[in-house]
């Protein structure tokens, strides 16, 4: 080591020891999340994450300026999690931020890959995330990179371990009927055009908390004069089995002054999916589960869970068949129009 002074006068100026990470006062972001009910009972409500985060943060004396949280699955893609993405900027965005305080790591993410990768990243942009209830590893060690990876192993296990009995419970429940009414239950979601959901009370469980079912019944609200429903019937059993096309529903629909469910107008994307095979089932009365993966692409229909008299028809089996045949007519003379513009476009 050279001696301090030939130091100094090498560099130029009076040098001092870099400040110790370890040293840095701690400021940080608390982020909560909840996905059910269920854990709002169990004691992970959002206010109670806060709670305790806080008080931790007190006694380590870290500052938390500011807070976040949501309530999602932490499967789901982080564009679906704006709140995340707004905590993430915020931790990365000030400089002064170098921890994300967290009840626990499952509350972070259950995606064992991403959840590594994701506090990987933040590590190497100077963010340690700290998690109240899991161990504290250290990941530059052996055992550190062994104990990181067995804590989101097992949140993972776990949460797919509920996902199963979640399934499970969810394919029982859309094959019960209901017995007062007959109708088979509902596992949420919004209903279709036409119907609307009704909530039944159906006794309480051992712990006293209410037993809520739900069931499709046919939507009664008057638009534009007349009741839901019956445009729904119009439009599907005058119209489409006869082959309208969906530029004609969609003007029939705005020109009517019917309100579409989500946005002021209907849109041809809107009927196409309402002439889907699986819409179509459930407009003649069948129950469906299972249709959909999580990244909204459908399952092929032999996976599809499918129970009859489910719920009131709108439409008739025939006129369904009807539907489904002018809708492939339509798309073979897309199809077909396509082919031959592209093959004149590829002589000339």
């Amino acid at each position: 080591m050279p001696h301090p002074s030939l130091l100094d006068e090498l560099l130029g100026e009076q040098t001092h020891p870099a400040a110790d990470d370890d040293e840095r006062p701690v400021r940080a972001v608390a982020w909560a999340r909840v996905s059910t009910d269920m854990q709002e009972e169990r004691g992970l409500s959002i206010p109670e994450q806060f709670r305790e985060i806080r008080a931790y943060a007190e006694k380590q004396g870290i500052e938390i300026v500011a807070e976040f949280s949501e309530a999602a699955s932490a499967y789901q893609d982080r564009s679906k999690r704006p709140e995340f993405g707004r905590m993430l900027a915020a931790a990365k965005g000030e400089p002064h931020v170098n921890a994300i305080l967290v009840h626990d790591f499952s509350r972070f993410s259950r995606d064992s890959v991403r959840a590594k990768a994701l506090v990987r990243e933040l590590r190497d942009a100077g963010i340690k995330v700290i998690s109240l209830n899991d161990p504290e590893v250290d990941p530059e060690t052996i055992a550190g990179v062994y104990m990181e990876a067995i804590t989101f192993a097992k949140n993972e296990a776990f949460s797919r371990e509920v996902a199963f009995h979640t399934r499970k419970g969810c394919r029982a429940n859309v094959q019960t009927r209901d017995p007062q009414t007959g109708w088979c239950y509902k596992n949420g979601g919004q209903p279709l055009w036409g119907y609307r959901a009704v909530q039944l009370h159906r006794g309480e469980e051992k712990k006293g908390r209410p037993i809520i079912k739900s069931i499709w019944v046919l939507d009664d609200t008057v638009v534009a004069r007349r009741p839901a429903h019956e445009w729904v019937r119009d439009c599907l059993a005058e119209m489409a089995a006869k082959g309208a096309s969906l530029d004609e529903l969609r003007d029939f629909c705005n020109e009517n002054g019917i309100p579409a469910r989500r946005k002021r107008y209907w849109s041809i994307s809107t009927w196409y999916s309402l002439l889907q095979p699986h819409a179509l089932l459930q407009y003649c009365g069948y129950g469906l589960w299972n249709v959909h993966r999580k990244n909204g692409s459908i399952r092929p229909a032999s996976e599809w869970l499918i129970v009859g008299n489910a719920h009131p028809a709108i439409i008739t089996e025939e006129e369904a068949r009807a539907i489904a045949a002018h809708r492939r007519i339509s798309a073979r003379k897309q199809f077909d129009t396509g082919y031959g513009k592209s093959r004149e476009s590829a002589t000339c």
